[in-house]
């Protein structure tokens, strides 16, 4: 959710050259940026690992390159909201991402 309070969705795209595929985080980032946002609110990612079950697998919390991505453009606080089943855990950005580097950094 952008901070104009638009919501954007992704997904994963898988590729065989394992490196060239996306998380859904980032592609709802990329969709959102291309549609000029540039403040994020809050992100939720729902999902659990391939071949599992959700009540037998853990949250599906974002990955270190999509926390350095949203970083970029993250409201301050951002809420992180992640689900599997009826189960809803929330953390904010900081915490998933301590002592980060962020656009404030890049000021010449």
């Amino acid at each position: 959710m952008c901070a104009s309070g638009k919501v954007y969705l992704g997904c994963n795209v898988e590729n065989a050259s394992y490196g060239a595929g996306i998380c859904a985080e980032r592609t709802a980032a990329v969709k959102a940026i291309s549609e000029g946002e540039r403040r994020f609110a809050a992100v939720a990612v729902v999902g659990f690992p391939a071949g599992k079950q959700p009540e037998d697998a853990g949250f599906a919390w974002p990955c270190g390159i999509c926390r350095q991505f949203l970083r970029e453009f993250a409201a301050p606080g951002m809420k992180v909201y992640v689900a599997k089943g009826d189960e809803i855990r929330e953390s904010t950005l900081e915490d998933l991402l301590p002592n980060s580097f962020g656009p404030e950094d890049l000021a010449f």
